[in-house]
Formats: structure tokens, sequence, C-alpha cells
């Protein structure tokens, strides 16, 4: 067998089991819009999709990572929503096939911007369940709900940083002036 055919097989297995691993991964739970701003409450979807044939999603159970805030919204159509501290539970319902539900849900992060990560059960009607995480970006606030700017106390600072650097640069000049009429 050549080198060439050695290669081409190796590479053909490898975008085949490439794909066989993203194909899982693609089908997980995704969030819409995936970033917040920090200290505002917005509704994000969940959305799950059915990742077992032939079994159908019974319930989901979402965990919220310490400093977000979770708010009940309206359930989807045959779902219901029970939201306690930082989790937030649907049952009721189910999704069957390859059916996608979005699962809204009020979310305020008190955290500092960056990533923040939640954590997910999503149970079938034959008790199996499967875990995962997603992650939420958290931004700054703008506008009315960003930290206040303290412009008084930055153009104080600043007059004196100047009057600091003129007093310094007179002294220089001072000092120079007077060792070169010394020589």
């Amino acid at each position: 067998m050549s080198s060439n055919t050695r290669m081409r097989r190796a590479l053909l297995s490898f975008g085949a089991v490439a794909l066989v691993v993203v194909t899982p991964a693609a089908a997980h739970v995704t969030l819409s819009p995936a970033f917040v701003e920090a200290g505002v409450g917005s509704t994000i979807l969940f959305e799950a999709p059915n990742e077992r044939e032939g079994r159908a999603t019974t319930s989901l159970r979402l965990e919220a990572p310490p400093g977000v805030e979770l708010g009940a919204v309206a359930a989807p159509s045959g779902w219901q929503l029970a939201v306690d501290d930082s989790v937030a539970t649907w049952t009721g319902g189910r999704i069957e096939g390859t059916d996608v539900v979005s699962f809204p849900l009020e979310v305020t992060a008190r955290t500092e911007p960056g990533n923040e990560t939640f954590r997910a059960v999503q149970r079938y009607d034959d008790g199996e369940s499967v875990h995962w995480e997603a992650s939420l970006t958290v931004v700054p606030a703008t506008g009315d709900h960003a930290p206040q700017q303290r412009l008084g106390r930055a153009v104080a600072a600043g007059s004196v940083g100047l009057a600091v650097i003129g007093i310094s640069l007179v002294l220089v000049w001072r000092l120079r002036r007077r060792s070169l009429q010394e020589r």
C-alpha cells in the first residue's frame, strides 16, 4: 500500500471521527441571547432539543451560578415552571422526536462582567437524564443601569495633578537657573 493511500485513509478516518464527535455537541442546549448586562433583568431562552431517539424529555432543571437571580415568566405551552432561589424546574410537558422547546426565564446577573455557567439536568420518560452546562456572558451595564460616574472628583483630581506638575516644573527651572548662575 502506498504512502498516499495510507494518508488518504488516515485523513478519511480522522474526518469521520471528527464528524461523530462534533454532531452530539451541536445538539446541546443553547442560550438566546448568550449575554446579559450586569444588574439588568433580561429574559433568556434556554433552548432544549430532545437528545434521545425514541424517548421524550419530561423535565428540565436549571441551576444558576452564585450571584445570578432567577425570576419566573410564562412557561411554554403544556409546561409548568417552579422557581426556588437559584433553581428553575419545568415539568408536565414533553419534548418528542427532534423537537426543540424554548424555556424562557428572567435572569439578573449581580456579578462582575465575565462568564457564568448554568448547570442543567434534562430528564427523560425512561428515568434517564442528561447533564449539561451552558455559559452566559455578563457584560458591563450601559445607559441608565451603568454605574454612576464621579465626574466632579475626576476633574478635581486632574486639576490637583496639573498643579503639582506645574509647581514641579517651576521649582526645577529655578533650581537649574540658580546652579547656572553659581558657575
